[in-house]
């Protein structure tokens, strides 16, 4: 990449930024800009984090162990906490920086349990992103954490390779690795539009998360979303989500233009990222 390319990116990128911060400032948003480095006592240190931190670039210095921020989410969440903030609705823009990678997020959070506001945060995102990034977003794929761990042990669920046999759909793989009459491999043979008719036949006390998710459904088909699909067999891409979570797409595309979900701060909130 030449100078005058990089110099392109940089401007267009911090244009965004400023304009996701205004966009949301305007909607009633707190604006929060955090350290990049973050400090963490053992003593104190979440299961989340733990489970967070071989993917993050972390050193120690006079026993104190140090971080770079990774993930937004947890950053703001910790911040809040720490300093007591009574903020409902925060907004954020910077780098994040993993072991797999160095990625520009631009994102909301919000910490209420009423679902009402929780969609309108989301109703809020997808604006920005129709009016301001101009994308076109026409699928939605959505689930809730709750469905495979019940269908799976809490090993199999922190099992990379079960995750992995999962996420690719690898059913003889899995027939091995669980085994063949296994909830999961008989979710498998079900077509995805009759999946909650065949978990609520087998786990009715799911009824309440099933419930939900045609909640949000019918939200994304409001907002405009041509496709709409509920996976009972995705895995979420936080380990903290601890209900609905939502990944949006583009036309052809394979990667998520945005993610987010349901999560249990010091009350149950809802976030909603960007991926830059």
């Amino acid at each position: 990449m030449n100078r005058i390319t990089m110099n392109d990116t940089i401007i267009k990128t911090k244009k965004q930024e400023m304009d996701f911060l205004r966009f949301m400032s305007k909607l009633g948003y707190d604006l929060v800009d955090l350290n990049v480095v973050e400090t963490f006592n053992w003593g104190s240190i979440t299961l989340d984090d733990q489970k967070m931190m071989d993917k993050r670039h972390s050193w120690t210095d006079g026993g104190i162990l140090h971080a770079l921020r990774s993930d937004w989410t947890n950053s703001i969440v910790r911040y809040r906490k720490q300093y007591e903030l009574e903020a409902e609705k925060i907004a954020y823009a910077g780098m994040v920086y993993k072991k797999s990678g160095t990625i520009h997020q631009m994102g909301v959070e919000t910490f209420t349990s009423d679902i009402a506001a929780q969609q309108e945060v989301l109703s809020d995102v997808l604006a920005f992103m129709t009016e301001h990034l101009k994308k076109n977003i026409s699928i939605a794929v959505i689930s809730h954490n709750k469905l495979l761990k019940k269908l799976l042990t809490k090993d199999q669920m922190e099992d990379p390779m079960i995750h992995r046999l999962v996420s690719e759909r690898n059913r003889d793989a899995l027939s091995h690795a669980l085994s063949k009459d296994h909830p999961v491999i008989g979710l498998m043979q079900v077509r995805p539009e009759d999946q909650l008719e065949y978990i609520a036949g087998r786990f009715p006390e799911l009824a309440q998360e099933i419930e939900d998710l045609k909640v949000w459904e019918d939200k994304l088909r409001k907002l405009s979303i041509e496709n709409v699909y509920i996976d009972t067999l995705v895995m979420p891409r936080q380990s903290y989500y601890r209900g609905i979570f939502i990944q949006l797409y583009q036309k052809n595309e394979t990667e998520p233009q945005a993610s987010g979900g349901q999560y249990t701060s010091s009350s149950k909130a809802f976030g909603m990222g960007i991926n830059g």
